[in-house]
């Protein structure tokens, strides 16, 4: 198979691949997207240079090089490319477009390094929180008003933080957020999460739920298109795909380095465990298939342990038995 052969064939099934993606396997918009990013990088791979490619084991091989060498694209990126690769070859062979399967016989192993999450601290987002300067006032009519002078992009960075931290919801679950996913008294969410499955997130803080009753109550007294709250700018939603970055975050203010939504996420965790609630409602919170997943949060602080283990403080209750 010619280095064109295969480009012609990647490029024109393309689209059929990711039309299987989205409305037989039922992936989110997101993913469809992903998908369609990797086969992107695929073929920027095979049209580079003079040589011939054919899709085989070798070619899977020399693809992973690159990556890893010369793109220098992190373990998680690679381990995503190359399993977009082989849906996309299994679709195409059974298309009758190749003749074998590029996998057959590989040893590699994709499996992710062991490393703990890392949440961003609690002081760390109180900090955040504070710059971000986020307060309610309350309106002649009673209801809770923002300060005029909070201006929109601030106000809606607020708010996604607050929502990630509590909930834990993933930056591409928060940008799907309609009003409508949301219930009156602003205690409870509909999440669409991953492959398209849904759950519901509850508020437990008064003051945010007081805050999207405000949107709710502010969004039906003017023409809203139902997309994410206090978004009154498109371009002021957080966006997975453009790199998922708050841009107050990175104003020279804000010491904090390599802040990123989903570090939010891990917050949501690690804090929830921290206070006790039981690791199988935070399971269900986060949206975790298995709760294996969910386990490794109890690993990634010692705050826990150490309070335990001060109330406890077995030596000290055994001396005093001698004073």
């Amino acid at each position: 198979m010619g280095n064109t052969m295969l480009q012609d064939i990647v490029t024109s099934e393309k689209t059929a691949f990711l039309a299987h993606c989205r409305k037989v396997r039922g992936l989110s918009n997101n993913s469809v997207c992903a998908y369609e990013q990797d086969i992107a990088a695929f073929l920027a791979f095979i049209r580079q240079g003079d040589q011939k490619h054919a899709l085989n084991g070798q070619l899977v091989l020399d693809y992973l090089d690159h990556l890893k060498r010369e793109r220098n694209h992190k373990h998680a990126t690679i381990r995503r490319r190359l399993v977009t690769l082989r849906a996309f070859a299994t679709w195409l062979r059974k298309a009758g477009r190749v003749g074998e399967d590029p996998f057959a016989g590989l040893e590699i192993d994709l499996r992710p390094p062991n490393r703990l999450p890392r949440p961003v601290e609690w002081v760390d987002v109180r900090t955040m929180l504070k710059a971000d300067g986020g307060t309610l006032s309350t309106a002649s009519s009673g209801m809770p008003a923002f300060s005029s002078e909070l201006h929109p992009l601030s106000r809606t960075t607020g708010l996604a933080i607050k929502l990630m931290v509590s909930t834990g919801v993933r930056v591409g679950e928060l940008t799907q957020i309609k009003l409508s996913n949301i219930s009156n008294d602003g205690y409870r969410i509909r999440i669409h999460g991953k492959g398209s499955k849904e759950r519901n997130v509850y508020i437990g803080n008064l003051d945010l739920r007081t805050e999207l009753q405000h949107i709710k109550w502010q969004a039906s007294r003017i023409e809203h298109d139902g997309d994410y709250p206090a978004s009154q700018q498109p371009s002021t939603t957080p966006d997975k795909r453009s790199g998922g970055g708050f841009e107050f975050l990175h104003k020279p203010a804000i010491l904090i380095p390599r802040v990123t939504p989903h570090r939010f996420r891990h917050s949501a965790a690690t804090f929830l465990i921290e206070e006790g609630v039981d690791i199988r409602f935070v399971q269900r919170l986060l949206g975790h298939a298995s709760i294996a997943t969910t386990e490794i949060y109890t690993r990634v602080s010692d705050t826990a342990l150490m309070r335990a283990i001060n109330n406890a403080d077995t030596l000290g209750k055994m001396l005093s038995e001698f004073t």
